[in-house]
């Protein structure tokens, strides 16, 4: 009889430590989900952060489209810019006029945003890019010489290629120009990754294909 009024007592305290089906899990003093379930929680809202979804192809030519004007700032020819310049080690720097960058983080956090890490910090390396960039008493300045656009290069033929669910190629076919510059001689071609890296969609290699 002892052997089974013990039974019976350890049956219901077992019930009562698991919630009761389809009601919420129980609540800590301070009014949020038990640890194991709030962890639950953060782990499966992590997973879905990280996850790579699908990219329709006029987003990632969006994309392209974005990473070439960024691109052009460091090889065609800076943001507007503003005032006069000011000589930091023998070069003039002129401060950039654009709403959103208003010091070198805003700029890279601007980069980071289409370029991987690697690409970034080495646009941002003043010993590579053609224009340089820097901070001018607290305010983003620019420096170097524009450029005009290839005229030996014509129209350019851009497609989508998708390689994996986190891995797509930016293919460029450009005209190559006569003396003329209207016949086509010739084609050049280049590919850009567009990947999944770190949480985000950047290329990671680029250039400006004029």
């Amino acid at each position: 009889m002892r052997r089974t009024i013990a039974v019976l007592l350890l049956a219901l305290l077992l019930t009562g430590c698991a919630a009761p089906s389809g009601e919420a899990p129980a609540l800590s003093a301070a009014g949020t989900a038990s640890e194991p379930a709030a962890r639950a929680e953060n782990m499966s809202s992590s997973l879905v952060e990280s996850s790579a979804r699908p990219m329709p192809e006029t987003e990632v030519l969006a994309a392209y489209e974005r990473a070439q004007k960024v691109y052009g700032w460091f090889d065609l020819a800076p943001p507007p810019t503003t005032g006069e310049p000011t000589t930091v080690n023998g070069v003039d720097y002129y401060r950039v006029d654009m709403e959103g960058m208003a010091d070198l983080e805003d700029l890279r956090a601007c980069l980071r945003g289409v370029f991987t890490q690697e690409l970034t910090d080495r646009l941002l390396d003043s010993r590579t890019a053609r224009i340089q960039y820097r901070d001018v008493n607290g305010a983003l300045c620019a420096a170097g010489d524009s450029r005009v656009p290839d005229a030996g290069k014509g129209q350019a033929q851009v497609e989508v290629e998708q390689l994996e669910e986190t891995l797509y190629f930016v293919n460029v076919t450009v005209d190559l120009l006569g003396e003329d510059r209207e016949t086509v001689v010739g084609l050049e071609s280049w590919s850009f990754p567009y990947a999944f890296v770190e949480d985000r969609w950047v290329f990671t290699e680029f250039r400006l294909v004029s």
